[in-house]
């Protein structure tokens, strides 16, 4: 059942239906259920502060789905747009790792880091790059965008790079992964 959005408040159902359907939401009641709650709440009330069971507000989720609208409106409370989730990634870098080049541009003019470490090293140009799925279309435009700005790739360690090792030695990385 869909609620009739507040006065003033966008209707933000189409962006929260694909949020929904990102494969890492959608694998996990949880998450399924934060981003339901963040819908309901945006439209009775017109805001959402809380972060979910990963630390993640709903600005990394809105970067994640390449939800502009929603975005915008999260942006208009001057949130933090280099708040991290548990793993130490801002907003930019999950958008990076999903191509979301609209939801890039407007965080990076926002004053996002562009070249924010995570706790293992990463940065947004990083997750694009080994993380990114390469049927996603906006990848390579939003690489370029990024390193027209600036960004530079680090060079992962710890879990992240002994599992790409793993995959590579396997010859499994080449199904997976095959940018790396």
């Amino acid at each position: 059942m869909r609620m009739k959005p507040t006065p003033g408040c966008l209707d933000f159902g189409p962006e929260f239906d694909r949020l929904k359907d990102v494969k890492e939401i959608s694998l996990n009641a949880k998450l399924v259920a934060f981003v339901e709650k963040a819908q309901s709440s945006l439209q009775t009330r017109g805001h959402f502060k809380q972060r979910d069971c990963h630390k993640r507000s709903l600005l990394h989720y809105a970067a994640m789905g390449n939800c502009t609208n929603l975005l915008q409106h999260l942006l208009h409370n001057k949130p933090n747009v280099n708040s991290r989730d548990q793993w130490g990634r801002t907003p930019l870098s999950w958008a990076a790792e999903y191509g979301s080049l609209d939801v890039a541009k407007i965080l990076l003019e926002r004053g996002a880091n562009v070249n924010a470490l995570d706790y293992e090293d990463g940065t947004p140009l990083t997750y694009l790059i080994h993380a990114g799925d390469p049927r996603m279309t906006g990848l390579a435009a939003t690489e370029a965008y990024l390193r027209d700005r600036g960004a530079k790739e680090a060079k992962l360690r710890g879990i992240k790079l002994a599992w790409i090792w793993v995959l590579t030695y396997s010859r499994l990385l080449r199904y997976i992964r095959p940018r790396i």
